[in-house]
Formats: C-alpha cells, structure tokens, sequence
C-alpha cells in the first residue's frame, strides 16, 4: 500500500506520488506514518522529514515547522521553508546549513532566532542510525 505526500511552503511544492513511510516531529513527539494511517491534523516543529519511497530510497527535507494533515492515502504538509537534501556528505551539510540560514533570515517566520539555532542540531540527526525500519 502505498501514499501520496504533498510538501507546501510558499516558495516551494514537492511531491512524492508513492510513500512507504513518514517520520516528522510532531509537536508531542516523533510520528511514524504509514500508508492506511488513521486521519490527523497535528502540529509538526521544526526539523528533518524522512521520507521513504517507493523504492525505498531515503529522503531528508528540511521543514520549518508547520502544520500536518494525514488522510489513508494522502499526506499534506503546510510548512514556512522547505529544503530537500540531497547529499549527506560533511561538506555539502556545511553548504546545506548555509542555504537554510539564508531561507530562513529572508523569511517571514516569527521565530527565526530558534530556527536559527535549533538548526545545526537538527542537521546533525541526519546519519545512518536515523534512517526508517520498515
């Protein structure tokens, strides 16, 4: 079974058109979605979305935070800035901080000084050891 996620921001759409498996911090904790998940509307905070796929490849994008909608088959997620990560090395997570800093310096968010710092903490989650179990 398989679930479309839809990632909003308002700069930025992405898509997968077939999911495994979830997992985003919501605002109580970790959530772990699958395809058939029961409806929910939940707060998300910031950090890294993993995101299984269809061929079960890895994939990280950062979120600012934001608002989670989960449907059987359709996973929506309305966030301030998105970012997809697409190399893991130390060098790129270096460039890839830099990115963000910028996005979110530029943005509207209301909370820029937390993103800024909660930021290098985040980015430092993503290694093999967080990668989804199915």
């Amino acid at each position: 079974m398989m679930c479309h996620l839809n990632i909003t921001s308002p700069e930025e759409f992405i898509y997968f058109s077939s999911i495994k498996k979830i997992q985003v911090l919501g605002s109580a904790g970790n959530l772990g979605i699958y395809p058939g998940h029961l409806q929910l509307l939940s707060f998300i905070k910031s950090g890294i979305l993993y995101v299984l796929d269809q061929n079960n490849k890895m994939n990280y994008i950062y979120l600012s935070g934001g608002i989670i909608e989960i449907q059987p088959e359709t996973i929506n997620i309305l966030t301030g800035i998105i970012y997809k990560i697409l190399k893991l090395d130390q060098k790129s997570i270096i460039k890839i901080e830099y990115i963000i800093k910028k996005k979110i310096k530029n943005s509207f968010i209301e909370h820029k000084k937390k993103l800024l710092q909660t930021l290098p903490y985040e980015l430092s989650k993503i290694n093999s050891s967080n990668i989804l179990k199915i």
